[in-house]
């Protein structure tokens, strides 16, 4: 499963993959490494600071570590991962 955010720049990505404060995006656009991606879900903010971004297909992955995800929203996004 995966679970639809929403990028502020603009575009479509949704959460991949889940661990601890570690996460997996695919997104329509790339992000640099070291930037930091501005995501929001349900109307909260979710940063993820970039450590790789890899072309596959027409899509990027993009794989990093969230920077203010409290363990409230982290429960969530978990939960609806494994629907």
């Amino acid at each position: 499963m995966s679970v639809p955010l929403e990028l502020v720049k603009g575009g479509a990505a949704e959460l991949v993959q889940l661990d601890g404060d570690r996460g997996t995006i695919a997104s329509d656009i790339p992000s640099a490494p070291g930037s930091r991606l501005e995501t929001r879900i349900d109307g909260r903010s979710l940063r993820l600071k970039v450590h790789r971004c890899v072309k596959e297909g027409e899509r990027f992955t993009i794989e990093g570590r969230f920077i203010d995800l409290t363990r409230d929203l982290r429960q969530t996004l978990e939960s609806r991962l494994t629907l």
